[in-house]
């Protein structure tokens, strides 16, 4: 028994010459016309990606038929160009695949030539297929396949599934690493067999559902390559089989000692009790609790009340008046100070004058006769 993660080149190399038989003896091995322009065989792998010869053969001559060049293909929306696929799978992805091919090249030159790729080395055409925006790996290995005559295997998603369900491939692999390590179970010349005999197993709708990892999970570890001839030979004959519900977790039963699975009554008894206890114990807390709150919502609601009443019955606070300084409080000048004085002796005057009406008379009446004994005098 050889797991699938065990498996050596040379054990795969050895399990492809026993398989290659079975799948040709009821399979068509089909290779498509060669010697396409690199922009047409780039559109070709896009056609042909998870589908057999003739489906890519009618998507890709629709292509040239619907549309009446290319630069109409490469302004054209994708629900326009997705009529040319009708009939395959991810139509949408494959027309979006065509305008972004299109756009990348007419982009570059303002044309729709792409010849200048074949004079690349193969690291320098890897790194301009990278540049495209979405180009699925299969169609990228294709074209470097058919173009530079590199040694790769181009491994589209059918396949990938296929080469796992057979233990030639770990479900946790990518197309790119699968094609990698298939390069040393088969030769350079040997990959356009390679590919399209598998080809026709991987793309069969009526057995295809049997290599889908949703419906029959792969085994850890990856699928024994030793049982691989009696379950192709076994899916040829009587098709796939019932899909493998994943086994349900079982949860680990707890062994109890009878001693310990039947309690004693006493103990169970207390136990008992002291969960009434426990359990009057928190209703009593929670109703104490309750009552607080209330009172305390009630005393918080009454004092708002009152601070209320009080500040609507307060009357208003009366201005106060201004305050005015005292003459004291001027400072004092020389002319401030004979103002005062002035304003003080006139005062002063109006007191005494105000004392004694009776004297100021008599000196008033005194004044007249004064003034006429001067005047005989001087006579």
């Amino acid at each position: 028994m050889v797991a699938a993660s065990r498996a050596k080149a040379s054990d795969r190399a050895a399990l492809l010459k026993k398989l290659f038989p079975i799948i040709k003896k009821h399979y068509k091995y089909q290779v498509p016309k060669g010697n396409k322009p690199v922009l047409e065989t780039m559109l070709y792998a896009i056609c042909l990606e998870d589908s057999t010869v003739e489906e890519a053969d009618v998507s890709f001559n629709r292509l040239f038929t619907e549309f009446p060049d290319l630069n109409e293909v490469r302004v054209s929306t994708v629900g326009e160009i997705e009529v040319a696929f009708a009939g395959q799978t991810a139509s949408e992805w494959r027309a979006f695949r065509v305008i972004s091919v299109l756009k990348f090249i007419f982009d570059k030159s303002y044309s729709f030539e792409f010849e200048s790729l074949r004079k690349k080395t193969l690291d320098l055409a890897t790194k301009q297929l990278a540049r495209i925006k979405d180009l699925p790996t299969f169609v990228r290995d294709y074209t470097l396949h058919e173009v530079t005559g590199a040694h790769l295997i181009p491994i589209d998603p059918a396949t990938a599934r296929l080469l796992i369900w057979l233990g030639l491939a770990l479900p946790n692999q990518t197309q790119e690493q699968m094609g990698e390590m298939m390069k040393g179970a088969v030769r350079k010349a040997d990959v356009e067999a390679f590919v399209f005999t598998m080809r026709g197993l991987a793309a069969d709708q009526s057995r295809h559902v049997a290599f889908d990892l949703t419906k029959y999970p792969a085994p850890e570890g990856g699928y024994d390559t030793d049982t691989a001839v009696d379950r192709l030979n076994d899916l040829i004959k009587n098709g796939p089989g019932k899909p493998v519900k994943p086994a349900p977790v079982k949860k680990p039963v707890a062994i109890v000692a009878e001693s310990e699975s039947k309690p004693k009554k006493r103990d169970a008894e207390q136990a008992a009790k002291a969960t009434e206890m426990k359990t009057g114990t928190e209703k009593k807390n929670e109703t104490e609790k309750k009552n607080e709150t209330e009172k305390k919502t009630a005393t918080e609601k009454k004092s708002d009340a009152e601070k209320k009443t009080v500040t609507e019955k307060k009357p208003s606070e009366e201005k106060k008046p201004v305050e005015i300084r005292k003459s004291a409080d001027v400072k004092k000048t020389p002319e401030t100070r004979k103002l005062a004085d002035v304003k003080k002796g006139t005062e002063t005057g109006k007191a005494v004058g105000a004392g004694k009406p009776a004297e100021s008379k008599k000196a008033a009446a005194k004044q007249p006769s004064k003034q006429k004994a001067a005047v005989r005098k001087g006579r």
